[in-house]
């Protein structure tokens, strides 16, 4: 089978973001399999038949993309060099951005007047389809805060993404969505078969793990100011993220319980759009001293500030997926998070999902982790646990499965 995917997301984006961060994943993923059934089918000694039902090995891969810069070239060029034993193509297009929105303003011409021949399906990864003629597409999407949630987004952004996601999803022959919560908002707001619709969850990047004692910085929490034990939060500063709540919350739990003298509020991530509202919460804060943003954190430093947080709260109003409480729980931290759209999917744990509107229940159960280390333990251990039932590997075989059934229908 030859695999086509579109990953001008991380052409244009980089992995910083979460469908850039789906899509390298993936594609690490689906290529590894490939390597490791070819491997095994070279050794194996059952016939061909049993072999061509059980591996991989023959798939290759065209990723295509139109890009406005080369600063994330090196993504798919390193995938290339790791996995020298799979057919990998390139057919990536530079464009300036002008002749960008007037190539997807006219659709034309499709990618395989540009090179982009016969690939069996066409993956597109992140709600767009690009100019292409292929009748057997897979389109993923990650969520529909755009219905949702409308108030959380600018007025052309809700009317352009309505208006294209919906047409691509009837024009899609698969539909990949990151949750059952996902899947139900596509049939709801769109009116998708829902036959047509397949839940596959992401995972977490295996380099988010318990570190072990030596390979733990101190100087990472103490360049971002951070002078206590914290209580971490992770994502865009956005409405939907509610770290609004989160701000109120901590100001609770700093007036009303005692352990609260030994804890700074961490929230790590870019400014996003309407963050104003969280910022103004912060002014008004008794505490905002103790409140750390820290900003924009790469990798390796936010992996560092899982691994040294007391606890990580998680007081988003919706998500498609919600990979940071994926992360968070991969690193052994103990969570609270809230009990909207995907997350319970994600923390099926009753006993610490929350009402994302109720800071005084946000607060109250921030105590009750924090004073306790028999439930702290009881809660990271939980974690560890319910995070192995996430994995790539996983997500890419299932992936492969929707590739083969989109070319049987």
């Amino acid at each position: 089978m030859k695999i086509g995917m579109d990953v001008s997301t991380v052409l244009n984006h980089g992995i910083n973001i979460g469908s850039g961060r789906y899509i390298i994943n993936l594609l690490e993923c689906l290529i590894s399999l490939n390597d490791k059934s070819k491997e095994s089918c070279d050794l194996s000694n059952g016939t061909s038949e049993e072999n061509d039902k059980n591996h991989y090995g023959k798939n290759s891969f065209v990723l295509t993309g139109r890009y406005t810069n080369d600063s994330n070239l090196h993504y798919l060029s390193g995938l290339k060099k790791k996995h020298p034993n799979t057919k990998i193509k390139l057919k990536i297009f530079p464009v300036k951005n002008e002749e960008l929105e007037k190539w997807n303003n006219r659709n034309f011409p499709p990618l395989e007047l540009k090179g982009l021949f016969n690939v069996d399906v066409l993956h597109c990864p992140d709600y767009l389809i690009p100019p292409t003629i292929n009748k057997n597409i897979i389109l993923t999407v990650h969520d529909l805060s755009f219905y949702r949630f409308p108030e959380f987004n600018f007025e052309w952004f809700i009317k352009k993404y309505q208006a294209i996601v919906s047409s691509n999803a009837r024009r899609a022959k698969k539909i990949i969505a990151d949750s059952n919560s996902t899947k139900q908002d596509i049939v709801n707001f769109m009116n998708i078969d829902p036959r047509k619709i397949e839940v596959v969850y992401m995972a977490a990047d295996k380099k988010f793990r318990k570190l072990e004692p030596d390979k733990i910085k101190k100087e990472v929490p103490a360049k971002f100011n951070i002078k206590k034990d914290y209580i971490l939060s992770v994502g865009t500063i956005e409405p939907r993220k509610n770290f609004k709540t989160l701000i109120k919350a901590f100001d609770i739990f700093k007036k009303s319980f005692k352990v609260s003298e030994n804890y700074n509020l961490v929230i790590a991530g870019k400014t996003g759009w309407k963050s104003e509202e969280t910022f103004k919460e912060l002014d008004k804060s008794l505490f905002k001293d103790e409140i750390v943003f820290t900003g924009e954190v790469n990798d390796d430093d936010l992996i560092q500030l899982y691994n040294q947080a007391s606890l990580f709260v998680y007081p988003s109003i919706f998500e498609g997926f919600g990979l940071p409480v994926l992360e968070a729980m991969s690193c052994n931290l103990p969570v609270i998070a809230s009990d909207s759209s995907s997350i319970p999917e994600i923390f099926p744990n009753d006993k610490f999902l929350i009402n994302p509107f109720d800071e005084k229940q946000m607060a109250e159960r921030m105590n009750l982790v924090l004073k306790n280390q028999d439930i702290r333990n009881s809660l990271a251990d939980f974690s560890i646990k319910n995070s192995r039932k996430f994995s790539w590997e996983k997500t890419a075989s299932q992936t492969i499965d929707i590739y083969k059934s989109c070319i049987k229908v």
